[in-house]
């Protein structure tokens, strides 16, 4: 094999593995959480329990991906708001505008939001276990209605 069919090879293996990312992500962007939530995540049972430990894991991971945006006490005052032309939610409330249960929480942290709503799609960036955590420390902060 020649330095040039070994270059050439290396140039369509990145680019096919480059489209393949770019479908990836589009299709994790259509897959954003709808308002009101959805009949698969009300149906997603919470394979973590809220024990003590989780909910600090939770806490911690919050602190580090979340509270910049929804605050520290996820009242939705962090740094970041007003960047995207919308307030981030409110977590402390007893009811989300993209579903309530455990499982409408975990896809509305793994997909994220409608674009103009500036809510990340975090799916392979956290694990699913860690957004479990998350989804008991943010149980912990909903005040009760």
């Amino acid at each position: 094999m020649t330095a040039w069919n070994f270059i050439l090879r290396r140039v369509i293996v990145t680019f096919v593995a480059s489209i393949l990312l770019i479908f990836t992500y589009i299709g994790i962007a259509y897959a954003q959480t709808p308002v009101g939530g959805t009949a698969e995540g009300a149906a997603m049972k919470n394979p973590v329990p809220a024990t003590e430990s989780s909910v600090v894991a939770g806490r911690m991971l919050y602190m580090e991906k979340c509270a910049a945006c929804h605050g520290e006490r996820g009242d939705g005052h962090g740094e970041g708001v007003g960047d995207y032309g919308k307030r981030p939610a409110d977590l402390t409330r007893p009811h989300y505008v993209y579903g309530t249960t455990d499982g409408d929480v975990f896809n509305t942290i793994q997909y994220g939001v409608e674009p103009s709503l500036a809510m990340p799609a975090w799916y392979g960036l956290i694990s699913e276990k860690d957004i479990w955590h998350l989804v008991n420390y943010l149980r912990s902060l909903r005040k009760e209605p």
